[in-house]
Formats: C-alpha cells, structure tokens, sequence
C-alpha cells in the first residue's frame, strides 16, 4: 500500500500472504487490503488524496529467515542516542565520514520514497535513481512470528509495538541482503522520535534518534563497494523474504551496551 497528498508521501506498508491450503487464502488477502486502506486512511502525516493497494502474486521461491535480535538502547535524548548510533555503525564498518552521508542523506530529502543505498567505502550514492532510492519490498512476516516479535518489544517498555516488529521485519530483510554492512533509519512521522540500526548481528531501537516533531526521516542502507550493484537491488526490491523466527533480545542501557571485545 502507498497513500499520497500531491507529491508527498504520507504512508506504505506491506506483508507476504501465505495460504495454508485451506482455500481462504482470497478472503485473506481481501481482509488485509482493507486493513491497510484503513491505516492509510488514519496516519498522522494527514488524509492522503490517493491510496493504492496492489496484491502481486510472487513469482520467486519465498526465502524464510529468522528475525533480528531486538535490543533496546535506553538513551536520555536524541543526542546520547545519535552517539551510539554512530559507535555501532564504526564497529560495523562504516566510518564517521560515511555516516555522515547517511545523517545528511535522511535529513535533507523527505520527498525521497525508498532508501539511499551508500557505499560503506567512500559514501557515493550506489541507487541509481537517488530521488526514488531504493525500495525493498516484497517482505511479509508469519502470524506466530509478528506475535512473537510483538511480546518481546512489549517486554521493553515499548507502547508501539506493532510499528517496532514491522521495523524489525524490514530491517531483517535488509540484513540479509548481499552487502550490507548497517541500516540507519529513523520515522519521518512528527509523532515518533524513535529510530535504529541495524547490523547483520542484531536490531538495535533508540526511543529517541532524532529532534522532537521533526518530519525529516528516510532510511540509508550502507552496502560493502565489492557487492555488485545491480545483484544488491534486484535483492532488495524484488526477492520475497518472509520473517519466520524470532531470535531472542534484550534491554540495556547505552554505557552498558560496548565491551572491550565488541557489542555485548
């Protein structure tokens, strides 16, 4: 689903059906598409003039994973949380010069639909359309494994929940993209200060990453310079990932979250 006002993006979601043999497979797809018009329909960026739901049939085999670990980083304010932000990026292989393309990236263009894929090397663009950027899609999540998710990040203190497992579900998928060094992503909605990175090892949530009401927010993927490029978004945009698996977390304070040997 995608819903607009003009030329501003006000709100996307997305999910995998997978029928079960029963024959109701149609009538859930049905109920699910009504649910994301609903949701469209109900955002606090404001009424949307267009709403466009589209059901695809998958044409690639399904790849099942196991979600991330969820941590949770306690932080005082958006500025502690940007701090280890960029602590995690550094020991993920992105340097304080390449982050800063990311920070600059996410800030500074809000009409962007998809995210900015960066080389984690020397902080070129690698999206060959950088006003579209790129959009990973085709993700979905089991029902048991979004109950899951959703428990473990109630158990955090967190209130929204079902925003959080879908964060994680898509960061999952971009984790398990060819390439992917981290993922640097906060909301463009005024109403949540909340963002994340995410590594191959692990989901790390930050109740606050950026200023409070901004409505600047996007996502940057930062890709190793080796992957080819053309493989890393046909990956992305067009290979099914359902998340199939919950892999466990955990809530720590920021000073408690480095050890000498790495994340703890």
């Amino acid at each position: 689903m995608r819903a607009s006002a003009g030329d501003e993006h006000v709100s996307g979601a997305e999910t995998i059906v997978v029928g079960d043999g029963s024959g109701d497979t149609e009538d859930e797809v049905a109920s699910v598409a009504e649910s994301m018009v609903e949701r469209a329909l109900n955002h606090p960026r404001g009424d949307p003039d267009d709403v466009t739901v589209t059901v695809e049939r998958l044409s690639r085999p399904l790849r099942r994973v196991e979600a991330l670990p969820v941590v949770t980083v306690d932080v005082d304010d958006a500025d502690e949380g940007r701090r280890v932000a960029q602590e995690l990026l550094a020991r993920a292989g992105v340097e304080d010069d390449i982050q800063t393309c990311g920070f600059d990236v996410i800030e500074g263009d809000t009409a962007r639909r998809g995210a900015a894929l960066i080389d984690a090397t020397d902080g070129s663009r690698l999206d060959p359309k950088p006003a579209r950027g790129v959009r990973a899609t085709h993700i979905g999540t089991s029902d048991a494994c979004r109950d899951a998710l959703e428990a473990l990040i109630t158990e955090h203190g967190v209130t929204a929940a079902e925003t959080v497992q879908e964060a994680v579900v898509l960061a999952t998928a971009i984790a398990h993209a060819p390439g992917t060094r981290a993922e640097l992503c906060w909301s463009d909605d005024p109403d949540y200060d909340a963002g994340y990175v995410a590594t191959p090892a692990a989901y790390y949530r930050f109740p606050a990453l950026k200023p409070e009401s901004a409505t600047e927010g996007g996502r940057a993927i930062f890709v190793a310079s080796d992957e080819p490029v053309d493989e890393v978004i046909d990956c992305l945009e067009a290979q099914p990932v359902l998340v199939d698996g919950v892999s466990g977390g955990r809530k720590v304070n920021s000073d408690a979250l480095f050890g000498d040997s790495g994340v703890i």
